[in-house]
This record gives structure tokens, C-alpha cells and sequence, in this order.
């Protein structure tokens, strides 16, 4: 700023600029302390640094900036706004809300938003300093703001009417009085005018009520007429208005071509208006919602709209302002056969001719353009494979034929959960004369004797028919279930509601109903077989005695499923069987190896050794299993699985490595402890290289016959003590 004389004329030459020269005009930097910590600020020590609330020289050693952060007062306030251009209203009440932020002596002044106010609302004074009206250096501070008091921002006078509790504590405790709220000036009582009614407002019914629509739903009978149909409508009325528009809704595949609008937004008159009516004379009374209920009927220009249900807004709507409490939808008349809309699913098809299956025979006979059939995808997603939930029930089977070679021949059927279907393999012998492999292909097995060439398809069968001794016509080759893999065991007695075949408690009942329906049934069922029971074991009981024991009483009431079933519940077996299953899957495991041809197995130990870190001996299973995938063993994956079931483990369920190392020592450990008829069973009848869906079969079918049952705990689950004392 250049220095001069006021009384010097203000021409080139009588004044001095000190700012010629200058480079820098930035404020320097100085470092201070503030509560022992090295801060940068814009002051020195000995300048302003004393905020304007407290006295001099007792103001805390922080600046106000930091002091006073985020601290904001809030003062409620209105100013009036003269209106030139309307008669009706001399000026209009505008609400503002009034910040002071403490940190710098700033204000802001900002107008709540009000919908539909036709305003420009939002901030209406940035936030700056504001001068005194009538100074020039002095600006507003917080002595100047309370409730009562009037200020002056830029030619605007604002009335101070509240203000927040924050704003009343901070002031009280500065030792300044806030006086009680004043009302708005709209809140004052008035005094109701003596003449004349009330006025009209045009736009009050549209700022209370814009955007709410009342939803109908209702039909119009047309069939009296020539090539009538039933019209099915949505009635929207909108309140801010009290004009109505309907809409068609289309039933799919009608062939009918119907525009967006059957009544575009109007008022409708309750009747139709005369000629004279119509061109002049006061206005045709229209629909209010008073005339809309549920069974109501309107006159649509001679249609009879019925009006059959609403959405929930609407009872609502009706609920609070008309007090309605019933809302029961009304049905819609039954439609004539000539009027009724049928759907593609439920057209009557052609008799299948044999080619393709039925469901794409039916999608080509729907459509023009072939589609692919459509599948259940929700059964898809809830019944495909995650992880090691397979959903596919494996079965063993026999082939029921009078030639002695084809009754030898062994077969897994598999039932598919995600898609019903049934695929069929035989698991080859070698020398037999029989490859072996895909029998039938992944397909719907249908029910045998029924008749295929018929519009509707034929019953397939399901998953309720898949239970160990069950006979299966497939392609007229009858097969007899003789086994099930564990998954399936278990699949089946997790779901036990939907398989009666292995729900242990409707099998028991199913026992308990036929020792009570005989005379002393009970008594003599436990006195015949007290002495079957194991000499050092009380309790166990050979499965060979307790299946021959349930035969007697049951006879041909049970099957072998259920056999099974109970066998798996009751099972308490010492643990001896244990090692020829061992041995047996040890063999497969060789026969696999060989024909792949594997033999590094100084290679796996380092990796062994390699990965137990703690050097405990032990590994996980899942870790194990990913090491044996890593050095490539040519192993199946059921069958992998199965050898680290039988290999050694600790407290925590880790496999003992040693173990298994020896348990792949076919050199120095050969295979011996199998008998002639296990070799013939096991080594002999190894599946083929083309089968992957091995499932030991032969060790299933041993474990059904060999065995104990825990008798005791049989007994007890029967609790039918109390027909022993009634009997005696």
C-alpha cells in the first residue's frame, strides 16, 4: 500500500510505494510451543493471540483455531420478504438457520429446503466475517447474537428466534442470558374472520397431496359382446388432482395387442354428461376417493369397472382417513371356455413319435423356432455338485438273467439328484468276455410296462426308488440294487423324511407293531437269541444271527435297505475288521500303481519330511492329500480317500506319514494277508483303466455280512419291557 500526504495531490511522483522490489509477500513462518509440542504458526509470541471471549492475559496457551474446532453456534431466525407482484399477500415469513463458528468469527446463513415452495432455498450467506451496520472495522461477534435480537446481514434484518442447547450452554457459561423461545410469527393465534366463507386455495390439494396415488385392482366383463373378452385393469387415482387412469394388464401368449393406457389421466364423471352439459353450465361432479372401495362399480363412459383389491398404501390411506378396516379382495368371475387365455405349459401336445426325448420333442412342438428343453434350475442349483457333495447316489447291482454269464456281471448304477437322471456301468472282469464301461447312457429311466407314444410323459423313476435290493427294468434289463457307497448310506439317512427305506425310527415302529401284534412275541424274541450274543461281550451280537433273528419275526415286511439301516445304527463291532479291509484297499491302491507305472517314493518322502515343519511325524489329511496329488500318484480320488481312512492317526486326527510310507511299500511289504477268495474278489476283479468311479463294492458287500450289532442297545431302543410284565 503506498504511503502519502492527504494533503499532496494523488499524482505520479508525491507518493512512495515500499512495495517496489518485493518478492515475497507470504506471512513468515515461526515456530512455537504449544503445550510442549513444536507447532507452525502464522503469529509471533508477542502479537494477538488472545481470543476475544476470555480477559486479557487469561485466555488459555491454545489458539482459537484450535481451541474452538468444530464448535458451532446455532441460532434460529426468519426474516420477511416483500412480494410486488401478488395482491393476495403484502410479503411472505422466510426461516433461516444462523452459524457462528467460534474458531474464526465466521457466519453462515443457510434456508432449510422446503419441497414445492417455489423458492430458491438453500445457503443464503456464505460463510465470511460480516461487518456492523454501522462500522466499518467491527465485524459480529458472539456478544451480538441471542434470541430477541435483531441483525442486519447485507440490508436483511433477521429476527432471532431459538437456538440449540449447545448454543445455550456455551452462553450461559460465558455468564450471558438466553431468554425462552419466541414462537413463529405463523404460530401466533389469529382471529377467525367474521365474513364471508373460507377461501379457495387452488394449490393446497396439490402441495399436500403430490405424488400420492391410490392403487386399484379390478376387471371389466366384456363377453355379452361380440368377441368379447374379461379385461383385467389397474385403477390409479392420484389425490393431487382427483383425476383417474387405468391400465390394461395382458395376460402372456393372448394375442391381443393392447396399447400402454385403456384410459388415459382424467377426471371421470360419475354419469355421462348430456350434450348441453357438456358445452357449457357448471361442472359435472367426478370420482373422490369416498366412491373407491373395494366391490365398488364405476361408470367409465358406459364400461362397469369392478373393483376387486388395492395395495397396501391404499388400505392404509383408507384406514386412517375413513377408519375402514375390512378390505377383503373379491374373486373374479370364472371365465368362459371360448374367453379362456391357455397357457403354452398346459397345451395339449402330440402323441411322442420316439425321436429325441420328451422334452425336446415338446419344445418343438410350442415354439416354431426349436428351442433347447428347459431344465429345473432351482433343483440345478440346490442339488449340483459343491465341493465333495457329489449328490449322486451310487449303487451296485446284478443283472437278473437266466444265463450264468450275465448273472456274474456286475454293474454301479448312478442316480443323479441335480437332474433325475440314471446312468448305468459295468465294472469289467477280466477273461469274462465282456469290456465293461458305459452301459446305458446318462438318461430318464421310465417306469416299465407303460405306454411311451402318449401326449403326456410317461412316470420316470426318482430317487425314492434307489434302495439296496430294489429291482430297476431298464431298457427291459432288470437289475437288483445288492449294495450303495457310503455317500449314498449317508445321503439317505441325513434325509431320512424322504427316504423311508433308512429312517431308523420308521423302522422301529414298523418292528414294535409286529412283536406287539403277537403273543408273547417279545418274550420269546429275546428268550431265543439271549444266548447268541458274544461270551466276552454281552452286549454284541454277529449281524449274520441278528439279521436271521429279524427275518422270523418280519418275514417279508422288511427289506434289505432297512436290514442295513439298522445294521449301520446298532453297529458295534470290536474293530477286527479293520485289517482286511486295510489289505484289501492296499491292493487296489498296488494295482493302480503298477498300471501307472509309479515308483518314487524316496521323492514323496522328502516331500513329506519336507513339509512337516514341527516334526511331529504327522500331517493333515487335507494336506496329505494335496502332497499325493503334488507328486502325481495315479490314484482315484474315492480311492485316495479311502486309504487315508485306514492309515494311523494321532489324538488330532493327522495322519502318521511313516505310515503310509510303508503302507506303499509293495517291495519289501508284499500283500499277504488276503485269502483266495478276497485275491479273487479284489485283485482279479480290479476295475479297469477306464473306470474312475470306483467304490469298493466287494467291501461293502462284506461289511453287510460280517460284523457285530450292539443287541443291548437294540433292546433298549425297542423299550417293549412293559409286554414282558402284562404277558407274565
Amino acid at each position: 500500500m503506498a504511503i502519502r500526504n492527504p494533503r499532496l495531490p494523488l499524482l505520479p511522483g508525491y507518493g512512495s510505494n515500499p512495495l517496489i522490489g518485493k518478492k515475497s509477500f507470504g506471512v513468515r513462518p515461526v515456530f512455537t510451543s504449544i503445550d510442549k509440542v513444536n507447532m507452525l504458526v502464522d503469529k509471533t509470541e508477542g502479537e494477538n493471540r488472545v481470543p476475544s471471549l476470555y480477559c486479557r492475559k487469561q485466555a488459555p496457551d491454545l489458539p482459537t483455531w484450535i481451541m474452538y474446532d468444530k464448535h458451532i453456534l446455532r441460532f434460529q431466525a426468519f426474516f420477511q420478504q416483500t412480494l410486488h407482484e401478488m395482491r393476495s399477500a403484502s410479503s411472505v415469513l422466510r426461516k433461516v438457520n444462523i452459524f457462528f463458528f467460534l474458531e474464526d468469527g465466521t457466519i453462515k446463513v443457510m434456508e432449510p429446503r422446503t419441497e414445492n415452495s417455489g423458492l430458491s432455498q438453500g445457503t443464503m450467506i456464505a460463510r465470511q466475517r460480516i461487518r456492523l451496520p454501522s462500522s466499518y472495522d467491527l465485524y459480529y461477534d458472539v456478544l451480538d447474537l441471542n434470541i430477541g435480537r435483531e441483525v442486519t446481514f447485507f440490508g436483511k434484518v433477521f429476527k432471532i428466534v431459538n437456538c440449540d442447547n449447545f448454543t445455550r450452554v456455551f452462553l450461559n457459561r460465558l455468564g450471558i442470558n438466553v431468554p425462552d423461545p419466541i414462537p413463529w410469527p405463523d404460530a401466533l393465534e389469529r382471529a377467525p374472520s367474521k365474513g364471508g366463507p373460507p377461501k379457495h386455495r387452488p394449490f393446497r390439494q396439490f402441495l399436500d397431496f403430490d405424488r400420492q396415488v391410490l392403487r386399484f385392482y379390478g376387471y371389466w366383463d366384456d363377453r355379452d359382446s361380440e368377441f368379447g373378452v374379461m379385461h383385467y385393469l389397474e385403477i390409479h387415482y392420484f389425490l393431487a388432482d382427483d383425476t383417474i387412469e387405468i391400465k390394461e394388464k395382458m395376460p402372456p401368449n393372448s394375442g391381443t395387442e393392447a396399447g400402454p393406457m385403456f384410459l388415459k389421466r382424467m377426471r371421470i364423471p360419475r354419469k355421462i354428461p348430456s350434450h348441453v352439459e357438456m358445452t357449457g353450465g357448471p361442472k359435472v361432479a367426478s370420482y373422490t376417493p369416498a366412491d373407491l372401495s373395494i366391490g365398488a362399480v364405476l361408470n367409465v363412459y358406459g364400461r362397469k369397472v369392478v373393483l376387486t383389491d388395492c395395495d397396501p398404501y391404499t388400505k392404509e390411506y383408507y384406514r386412517t382417513t375413513y377408519g375402514f378396516d375390512a378390505f377383503t379382495p373379491l374373486s373374479i368371475p370364472d371365465e368362459g371356455k371360448e374367453c379362456k387365455s391357455v397357457s403354452v405349459n398346459d397345451r395339449e401336445l402330440p402323441p411322442w413319435n420316439g425321436y429325441g426325448s420328451y422334452d425336446d420333442s415338446a419344445e418343438n412342438c410350442r415354439t416354431v423356432e426349436p428351442k433347447p428343453p428347459h431344465r429345473d434350475f432351482i433343483k440345478f442349483l440346490h442339488k449340483d455338485r459343491v465341493g465333495f457333495d457329489s449328490h449322486v447316489l451310487r449303487f451296485a447291482a446284478r443283472l437278473i438273467s437266466d444265463e450264468p454269464a450275465d448273472s456274474r456281471r456286475y454293474f454301479i448304477i448312478k442316480y443323479f439328484l441335480c437332474d433325475d437322471t440314471i446312468g448305468v456301468f459295468e465294472l469289467g472282469e477280466r477273461n469274462s468276455g465282456f469290456k465293461g464301461g458305459k452301459f446305458f447312457r446318462r438318461d430318464k429311466m421310465y417306469l416299465p410296462d407303460v405306454n411311451f407314444f402318449v401326449p403326456k410323459e410317461p412316470p420316470a423313476y426318482t430317487d425314492k426308488d434307489m434302495w439296496v435290493g430294489n429291482e430297476l427294468v431298464i431298457n427291459k434289463h432288470c437289475f437288483r440294487l445288492v449294495a450303495a457307497d457310503e455317500y449314498a448310506l449317508r445321503y439317505m439317512e441325513l434325509h431320512a423324511e424322504q427316504y423311508p427305506m433308512a429312517n431308523i425310527t420308521l423302522i422301529m415302529d414298523k418292528i414294535r407293531r409286529v412283536l406287539a401284534s403277537q403273543d408273547n412275541g417279545y418274550k420269546n424274541f429275546v428268550a431265543k437269541y439271549m444266548e447268541a450274543v458274544l461270551p466276552h461281550k454281552k452286549e454284541l451280537m454277529t449281524v449274520r444271527c441278528f439279521k436271521q433273528a429279524l427275518k422270523e419275526i418280519m418275514c417279508e415286511k422288511m427289506t434289505e435297505h432297512e436290514f442295513l439301516t439298522l445294521i449301520r445304527y446298532f453297529r458295534g463291532d470290536p474293530g477286527k475288521e479293520k485289517s482286511p479291509r486295510r489289505e484289501m484297499i492296499r491292493s487296489l491302491v498296488f494295482s493302480d500303481l503298477t498300471r501307472g507305472l509309479w515308483d518314487d517314493r524316496e521323492r514323496l518322502r522328502e516331500g513329506l519330511i519336507h513339509a512337516d515343519e514341527t516334526g511331529t511325524g504327522t500331517l493333515s489329511v487335507d494336506r496329505l492329500r494335496q502332497l499325493l496329488r503334488a507328486h502325481r500318484l495315479p490314484i482315484n480320488p474315492d480311492l485316495l480317500d479311502c486309504m487315508l481312512s485306514v492309515l494311523n492317526k494321532d489324538d488330532n486326527c493327522n495322519v502318521q506319514y511313516e505310515d503310509l510310507m510303508n503302507f506303499l511299500d509293495f517291495k519289501t511289504r508284499p500283500v499277504y494277508n488276503l485269502t483266495e477268495s478276497d485275491y479273487e474278489k479284489v485283485v482279479r476283479h480290479a476295475p479297469p483303466l477306464k473306470d474312475t468311479e470306483c467304490k469298493l463294492w466287494s467291501e461293502a458287500e462284506t461289511m453287510i455280512q460280517d460284523g457285530y450289532v450292539n443287541w443291548n442297545a437294540f433292546l433298549c431302543q425297542l423299550n417293549l419291557e412293559h409286554l414282558v410284565k402284562d404277558q407274565s
